[in-house]
């Protein structure tokens, strides 16, 4: 622990002899290394570290000069140390590339508008290659045809609900001095979304009627 942290966890534990203090280094968690205290010393590679550890310090009394220790912990939810990290490691891919640290209504309504674009694009493309095939006198083609796209289309729109989801998850992460003025900004854009998913079985069914 820093002398920072050590000072963090005496006002801890002065007022409750039971605190601990958990310390959370995101580089052993994301890159799996323990950066060496001594320059020229090389790094040590670890191995489904979870990037934290818990410790209490030996003697308040001691004031900053106190030691401390380690506590063991035993994480529930999870099959393995490994299946943790990787769940983990996964989740600050996602929430970094979706919630960005500035102009976060900006940047989530530019991500659902380019997949407004695209889903309107695949039926347009549907659309105009169905025409092509009837005035080839392909028809026979068509019931073929739509069946595909139609799959590709509730799979675009099935990935693009999975990573709202995740837009919707990481409002959760917001300062709280943020969400009162960002929360309702995220929502509005997420609404433009769920307007086209509402009438996404109309549209395959005026599509299939139409050839």
């Amino acid at each position: 622990m820093s002398h920072i942290d050590i000072r963090t966890t005496l006002s801890y534990q002065q007022n409750n002899p039971l605190a601990i203090s958990l310390v959370f280094n995101p580089t052993r968690l994301i890159r799996q290394i323990e950066v060496a205290n001594k320059k020229g010393d090389p790094d040590i590679q670890l191995k489904n570290d979870p990037g934290f550890k818990i410790f209490r310090l030996d003697d308040i009394n001691r004031g900053l000069e106190a030691s401390y220790h380690a506590i063991d912990y035993k994480i529930e939810g999870y099959d393995s140390m490994e299946q943790l990290v990787t769940s983990t490691q996964k989740f600050i891919i996602d929430i970094t590339n979706f919630f960005p640290k500035n102009n976060v209504p900006q940047t989530y309504e530019k991500y659902i508008d380019d997949r407004i674009t695209q889903l309107n694009s695949l039926f347009q493309g549907t659309e105009e290659y169905l025409t092509t095939l009837t005035y080839r006198g392909e028809k026979k083609r068509i019931p073929e045809v739509i069946e595909n796209q139609s799959k590709e289309i509730r799979k675009f729109v099935a990935e693009t609900i999975i990573k709202i989801e995740n837009i919707k998850e990481f409002m959760n992460y917001l300062e709280y001095k943020e969400r009162e003025t960002l929360i309702p900004q995220i929502k509005a854009i997420i609404n433009k979304w769920d307007e086209q998913v509402v009438g996404l079985d109309k549209r395959i069914k005026e599509l299939k009627k139409k050839f």
